[in-house]
Formats: structure tokens, C-alpha cells, sequence
């Protein structure tokens, strides 16, 4: 007889495995850098790999891959944001807070003064939308014309947006510091 669980074994478990240990940490930061919460940016980096895992995609070179494992990532988080906004129009902003992470996991380097635990509050407490450009552009490498179409938003608006979340991520570091 013929289950509908046949298909599992056809799957490469190994390589599966090796993937998953390969990517996995990347996909979640950078689904935390966007939702700002870690339960739904492990639960996006899960579905992220899933979704990889039983398309059976095949590419050419490890970048290919991870390009397109960050790209359906950030999609991912960008929908999760979305659904969180029309969620919350009913709660206060500042009630939505993400959740700390481990202290062994933010690294102790200090620039000028300020440390990466600030730059992450600061960059928390910024809005959805500024920390969503702001991520993508500094962390993700992405240039505006690659973050415009990913967000569905015009060019000029994602450049503005990242000036002004870059002038709130000065001003809140500023404010931590005094």
C-alpha cells in the first residue's frame, strides 16, 4: 500500500541537514533585523527552509542558493510585518516590543563609544518601515532600486525613508547616550 508519506523518502536527509546548519542562523538574523521578534523570525527562517526543501530546487553555486533563500526570506518577513500591522492598528506601538536576545549572542564591540546591544535597542525602537529599509540596506547589502522592488515601493520613497530612519537611528543612539 502506498502512504502519502512515500514522498519523505525520496529527500536527501544529509543534505537537508547540511543546509539547514549552513543557513539557518543568517536567515533568522536577518528575519529579526525586519519583524523584530524572535519567535516569528525562527518560525519565517523554518518556513523559509521548507519551503526550499520541498520545491527540490536545484542551483548552480552556493550564492544562487543563498541569494535566494534570503530573498524568500525577506519576503516572508515582509508578509509577517504586513500581517502584524493590520493586526496591531488596534495596540499601542510601544506595547510591541521584540524580545531580547541572548546576552552570548550580541558581540561586545564597541565604535566610538557605542556598542552593538545600542545599536540593535535603538534600532528596534525605530518604525516598522525604517527598520525594514534600514536592515535590508545596511545589513543585507541591498541598494535601493533591489529594496524598492522588494517592498513594492517607489525608488524615491525608499530613499527618503532610509534618510529619515537613518536620522532616527542617530538621534535615539544620541538619546541612549545622554
Amino acid at each position: 500500500m502506498i502512504t502519502d508519506f512515500n514522498f519523505k523518502d525520496s529527500r536527501d536527509r544529509k543534505s537537508e541537514e547540511v543546509i539547514y546548519d549552513e543557513c539557518h542562523k543568517r536567515l533568522y538574523y536577518t528575519s529579526l533585523r525586519i519583524v523584530n521578534n524572535s519567535m516569528d523570525a525562527e518560525e519565517i527562517m523554518h518556513d523559509t527552509l521548507l519551503t526550499y526543501f520541498r520545491k527540490g530546487m536545484v542551483f548552480q553555486s552556493v550564492k544562487e542558493r543563498n541569494s535566494w533563500l534570503t530573498r524568500v526570506c525577506i519576503n516572508l518577513s515582509i508578509d509577517r510585518l504586513r500581517k502584524h500591522k493590520s493586526e496591531s492598528l488596534l495596540l499601542n506601538s510601544k506595547e510591541l516590543k521584540a524580545e531580547e536576545m541572548d546576552e552570548e549572542l550580541v558581540e561586545s564591540y564597541s565604535f566610538k563609544g557605542i556598542t552593538v546591544e545600542q545599536v540593535r535597542k535603538a534600532l528596534n525602537n525605530l518604525a516598522a518601515g525604517y527598520r525594514l529599509i534600514l536592515s535590508l540596506h545596511l545589513f543585507e547589502g541591498y541598494d535601493y532600486e533591489e529594496i524598492a522592488q522588494i517592498t513594492q515601493l517607489k525608488e524615491v520613497s525608499i530613499r527618503s525613508q532610509y534618510i529619515r530612519g537613518k536620522a532616527r537611528l542617530i538621534d535615539e543612539l544620541k538619546s541612549q547616550r545622554n
